[in-house]
């Protein structure tokens, strides 16, 4: 009867080690994730992308394809010189 008693004890405490190490390792992944809401939006500098054409730097680019198959990107004033270049729209 003591051995039943002393294996369920045994078992009970591998169980709770068990538990405590998977709370650990959820820690540590859970430190990894960058939470969007806690980061914010980053200033509009960093979001904006230089025209491939003018090299001037803007917020919203239209991509093409050139004639050796590389990305461009152009901005809305410089996308009639693209269409002249007859580049491929992705």
């Amino acid at each position: 009867m003591k051995w039943i008693v002393l294996v369920l004890v045994l078992v009970g405490i591998l169980l709770l080690v068990y538990r405590m190490t998977l709370k650990v390792k959820d820690k540590v992944t859970a430190g990894k994730i960058i939470k969007l809401s806690v980061q914010g939006k980053k200033s509009s500098k960093l979001n904006k992308q230089t025209c491939s054409f003018c090299r001037k730097k803007q917020k919203k680019l239209i991509f093409y394809s050139d004639e050796q198959g590389r990305v461009v990107g152009v901005c809305p004033v410089c996308k009639q010189q693209a269409e002249r270049r007859a580049l491929m729209r992705l």
